[in-house]
């Protein structure tokens, strides 16, 4: 039997007040997704109870084999790649370049022992494929929001991981530095045996064509999963939204306006 990349089942989330009010979600091998939704329809919540920086209040949760609860998360963490500007605020503005991609390996922050050569070897060759190598000796603190980005990307594939998460991972980006990035993940997702995509983004604009699946949040629920060109619709996109609007698309991509 084929264990899907990720499940939840009725995953509810507590801060105060409902955040998350019964997710239930499946990934499965081969798919690729993009979430969309408002500001505070749960997405990052969602993300943060995946990678285990927080804690569902009831639910489930699996990733291939392993259940939370009854595995040891920092290690399934090691299977998922996550790109996200929440690390920002864990990172040392004075941890070198390098190590903050080789803390991606054992899915750390903020390493005290020196990585060893071969994996800082494996670090300096992401660092060239993303078109930073004059990082290398550089420091994360002063670095761009767009170099940021490259570079937690280049931790995330420092993992073995099994699917990759994309917290809107251009924000910040310029429009030039966004399509180069877009485009660079565009090449990520389409090669032979690549990790299944998640992304989550505000933007339809963003959403690569080699997104399989959508799904789409509202007020902490699932309003709508399944096949991208049967939920992103304009209908499904008003609802979530809570105005008028309509998808665009030419070729591969797509816009949104308000109708």
């Amino acid at each position: 039997m084929t264990h899907p990349v990720l499940e939840v089942k009725d995953l509810t989330f507590r801060r105060g007040r409902p955040i998350l009010k019964g997710i239930s979600w499946r990934v499965e091998p081969g798919q690729h997704w993009c979430i969309l939704g408002p500001n505070g329809c749960g997405k990052t919540s969602l993300i943060n109870l995946i990678t285990g920086y927080d804690s569902a209040t009831s639910g489930s949760l699996q990733i291939g084999e392993s259940v939370f609860g009854d595995d040891d998360w920092r290690e399934v963490r090691r299977r998922v790649g996550l790109v996200t500007n929440t690390l920002t605020t864990y990172l040392e503005s004075s941890e070198p370049v390098l190590d903050v991609i080789a803390s991606g390996r054992e899915a750390k922050l903020n390493l005290i022992e020196l990585p060893p050569p071969v994996v800082r070897r494996e670090a300096a060759s992401l660092l060239q494929q993303v078109g930073c190598s004059y990082l290398r000796e550089a420091l994360w603190g002063p670095l761009s929001q767009g170099e940021k980005q490259k570079v937690l990307i280049c931790r995330a594939l420092m993992a073995k991981f099994q699917v990759l998460i994309l917290d809107e991972p251009c924000a910040g980006l310029d429009p030039v530095a966004r399509e180069h990035y877009l485009q660079w993940m565009q090449s990520l997702a389409v090669q032979p045996h690549s990790p299944s995509l998640v992304m989550v983004t505000h933007h339809v604009e963003e959403i690569l064509p080699s997104i399989t699946h959508c799904l789409l949040l509202k007020d902490g629920q699932v309003h709508a999963a399944g096949a991208k060109h049967e939920v992103l619709k304009s209908e499904n996109l008003s609802h979530i939204y809570g105005a008028p609007v309509k998808l665009g698309r030419r070729g591969e991509r797509y816009s949104l306006r308000l109708a």
